[in-house]
């Protein structure tokens, strides 16, 4: 099976300079970015450079809104609040952006919004939910389960039949053994081994995995 990325799409809520990577994907994958849309206020001064067009949502005409929208950010309460709101902006649909450079097995199922990158590598069997991002060479082992708006960090290894919950955030280069569930909106700290379940709403760090705070909202204190 091939997955193949939206032919035209429009990146909606460019305040993160993560946009940039989705610039790369979608060159590598022959994506056309028909605009870029700040779905923050202009006065903020913020620049865009290498970005064209911008433009604010209110300026979204029908032909541009006739595309799906892909929402580059790396917070996954960040993505889901966006994403939201370019949905109730009429726009066609959600897009699915994937590197032609990651492998996904044939098995692999995904929700509207599914962002790879490159040198990610799938197992068997695994599922995505909706607007889940996998970061630069993710591997994700076979029936791994991953939920709604979670992010996935560059590096990560998510050895087999591992649960990630939605909206969970799993820093670059962690390792979460087979068969640990990692809770909803939890944090796992940038390079954690983690071998045994995290809860909700906790953050995580080090090896072996320990927590260091509970009752965390999500990634940049904003939870789906």
């Amino acid at each position: 099976m091939i997955f193949e990325s939206n032919r035209t799409i429009v990146l909606y809520g460019i305040g993160s300079e993560y946009v940039y990577e989705a610039v790369e994907i979608a060159l590598r994958a022959g994506v056309t970015v028909a605009a870029f849309v700040d779905n923050l206020p202009a006065s903020d001064g913020r620049q865009f450079p290498g970005l064209e067009p911008v433009l604010v949502a209110q300026a979204c005409d029908e032909a541009i809104r006739s595309f799906p929208v892909l929402v580059p950010l790396i917070t996954p309460g960040h993505r889901k609040q966006v994403a939201t709101e370019a949905v109730s902006l009429g726009f066609a649909g959600v897009a699915t952006l994937i590197d032609p450079t990651a492998i996904l097995a044939r098995s692999t199922r995904f929700g509207e919004g599914f962002q790879v990158n490159a040198a990610v590598v799938v197992g068997a069997n695994s599922e995505f939910g909706r607007h889940v991002l996998l970061n630069r060479s993710a591997s994700i082992g076979h029936d791994a389960q991953v939920g709604d708006f979670a992010s996935l960090g560059p590096g990560c290894v998510l050895c087999g039949s591992c649960r990630i919950g939605a909206g969970a955030f799993i820093g670059g280069g962690v390792t979460i053994a087979p068969k640990v569930n990692v809770g909803a909106n939890a944090i796992v700290g940038a390079g954690a081994v983690v071998i045994r379940d995290v809860p909700p709403n906790c953050f995580v760090a080090g090896n072996p995995a320990r927590i260091v705070r509970e009752g965390v909202q999500g990634y940049n204190d904003v939870g789906v």
